[in-house]
């Protein structure tokens, strides 16, 4: 998982170049965040069938609408869902740091866990991109529910169908939320018969 401090620095509001010793701060904040995590993912590959934004992943597992991934699947004719997390331990960390009263290194670690998250899925898109099941082909950029028009109303579903909670440990709160909250659902298209672009 790669981290420079300059993602986690725009999530805490910093825009154009952090200051040295902010970053400083964000690396050890993510060290410490590297320590508490269980980095774990799951995939599964499904095929697609896409009729203008009609979305059906694995003849039902997972059906939707939706203008904009329709957009980004478009002659892709399967696609990983995959759920990636940094672990409970991650939340327990920044917990004790709220329950200490020290708000600020809350934040400096939920900055930290942030950009690691999206580091940790880039990796596993990376990993995805191996599969001799996909040899050949062309994947996407991810794409999440909560993004665009995808709704997260369709996380029980994604989650179900790659069994999220029984592989991972990942739950849902009543608000579609994951937890632990350090956790990523996507897509990623696969284009057959093209290399990556």
């Amino acid at each position: 998982m790669e981290f420079t401090g300059r993602a986690a620095a725009r999530f805490l509001g910093v825009r154009g170049e952090p200051d040295p010793a902010l970053l400083a701060r964000l690396a050890a904040a993510a060290e410490r965040v590297r320590a508490a995590a269980a980095p774990a993912w799951a995939a599964r590959l499904l095929p697609l069938r896409a009729e203008g934004d009609a979305l059906d992943f694995g003849g039902g597992a997972l059906a939707l609408r939706s203008v904009h991934l329709a957009r980004n699947l478009r002659g892709c004719d399967r696609a990983f869902l995959f759920v990636a997390t940094l672990g409970a331990g991650v939340d327990r960390l920044v917990r004790g740091a709220e329950a200490a009263a020290s708000m600020e290194e809350a934040a400096l670690l939920q900055a930290a866990a942030g950009e690691l998250a999206d580091a940790f899925c880039d990796d596993v898109v990376a990993a995805l991109a191996r599969d001799p099941a996909v040899a050949g082909c062309a994947l996407r950029h991810r794409f999440s529910p909560g993004y665009g028009d995808v709704p997260l109303s369709v996380q029980p579903a994604f989650l179900a169908a790659v069994d999220a909670q029984r592989r991972l440990g990942v739950s849902l709160t009543s608000s579609f939320l994951m937890a632990p909250t350090k956790t990523v659902s996507a897509f990623v298209g696969v284009e057959p018969g093209l290399r990556g672009r």
